[in-house]
């Protein structure tokens, strides 16, 4: 499934993370028509997306960023995490004050430091959260790969499953080009076959005559 979220001024923080959450919320609700194991939903983005996919994965348990969509009462946890390059901690001073980031909080982390915190995925990382492939090349510009070395050190401070592939030279949006996009897509597919294990089967099909 993909999910569509606010973007530009209608997305600032945490518009669209209450959107993507929202949309979880309403997957696990109608599971048994979309035919979903609402007990194995993973969440995969790059770059924002990733944000938001980590910001699914960690804050969870955190009911002021749930928002108002609908299905309220439906849990939002996922049970995997794909994150490709995006952000993990907008406190760090390299590129805290690019453009990009001051308008998705309206503001510098001079004005609203207690913001760029709250946005940040890595806040809200704890035991309970779900297993993550990091997926970053090493000479990203916009997101520098470090943002992932500090996501990968702490889930090994946590003790917590997960796997980091850390591409060496490859910059941002890598995985346009098609080497990376298959290295991407057959990694992603091997963690959540070792998170989830084999499909359950949930229907047998029945052939007509």
């Amino acid at each position: 499934a993909t999910v569509s979220y606010r973007l530009k001024e209608a997305g600032y923080f945490p518009n669209c993370v209450e959107d993507v959450k929202c949309a979880v919320r309403w997957m696990r609700a109608n599971a048994a028509q979309l035919n979903v194991d609402p007990d194995r939903i993973a969440v995969i983005g790059g770059s924002a997306g990733g944000h938001l996919s980590m910001m699914a994965g960690y804050s969870s348990d955190v009911p002021e960023l749930e928002g108002k969509g609908g299905n309220e009462g439906v849990s939002s946890a996922v049970q995997a995490v794909i994150d490709i390059y995006g952000p993990v901690d907008f406190t760090q001073p390299k590129n805290r004050n690019h453009s990009l980031v001051t308008n998705f909080f309206q503001g510098t982390y001079e004005e609203i430091p207690d913001k760029f915190v709250k946005g940040s995925p890595i806040t809200y990382l704890d035991p309970t959260d779900p297993p993550t492939l990091i997926i970053h090349g090493t000479i990203d510009t916009l997101v520098p790969v470090e943002q992932s070395d500090l996501l990968a050190e702490k889930f090994q401070e946590l003790g917590m499953m997960y796997w980091y592939d850390r591409i060496n030279g490859w910059p941002h949006a890598m995985d346009i080009a098609n080497p990376v996009n298959q290295r991407v897509e057959q990694v992603a597919i091997a963690f959540l076959k070792e998170v989830f294990g084999p499909p359950v089967k949930t229907a047998q099909a029945v052939s007509g005559s």
